[in-house]
């Protein structure tokens, strides 16, 4: 039986660890054998695996065992886990640049095909910085540079030049709401689109880019 001061977790989600546990340890012994080699510490860990019933259950004297298992689990699958997304870094900036990009462009091209009425909302922004004419020309502009540093970022084709041109549209976009909105929730989401297009300007386009190729 299990030490009285051991937790036992509940059946079914212990069945699943020692089930995921034993496919560990049993990849590292694999790995091991075909190597030719077994390591002595993993001897007695390879006999215990060997035992290991097909509906899941281990012996219940088998404590040693079950701490082995789940002590592995945590400690080397999560940083095997987070070994196997870093090698995706590149193909995560470029989830990252199309996702900003394609949002700026569902933003922008409704508005920019919609007419001089809605070019004229898109550009009352422009009234915090004391710009009161030509409001419609102003928002024909926000909009195309809107899309098209959109299609800049999702191509990585002149990348900090599209960077720029997004910039210019969240930033006044983030002053605008600031000013005529007091509630912290309503500034944040534009502040963090503000955020998000500084850190990629630095980042760079990446590897997967017109830019790179």
């Amino acid at each position: 039986m299990l030490a009285p001061h051991l937790n036992p977790l509940p059946k079914g989600e212990e069945i699943v660890k020692r089930a995921l546990g034993a496919f560990v340890i049993f990849v590292i012994l694999s790995k091991a054998t075909r190597s030719r080699r077994i390591p002595p510490r993993h001897e007695k860990i390879c006999r215990r695996i060997r035992r290991f019933k097909p509906d899941g259950v281990f012996p219940r004297d088998d404590d040693v065992l079950h701490r082995e298992l789940i002590s592995r689990l945590d400690s080397f699958s999560i940083s095997r886990v987070l070994k196997f997304l870093g090698k995706y870094r590149e193909a995560g900036l470029l989830l990252l640049r199309a996702s900003v990009g394609l949002i700026f462009i569902l933003i922008c091209a409704p508005v920019l095909l919609s007419g001089e009425h809605r070019w004229w909302q898109f550009g009352s922004a422009m009234r915090v910085f004391n710009f009161h004419s030509h409001l419609d020309w102003w928002g024909f502009l926000g909009a195309l540079a809107g899309c098209i540093g959109g299609i800049f970022m999702i191509l990585g084709f002149a990348f900090r030049i599209g960077i720029l041109l997004a910039f210019l549209v969240a930033l006044v976009n983030a002053i605008a709401v600031a000013h005529h909105e007091h509630a912290l929730y309503s500034i944040m989401i534009p502040i963090e689109a503000v955020i998000i297009l500084v850190c990629l300007s630095f980042i760079g386009p990446g590897k997967y880019s017109v830019d790179k190729g």
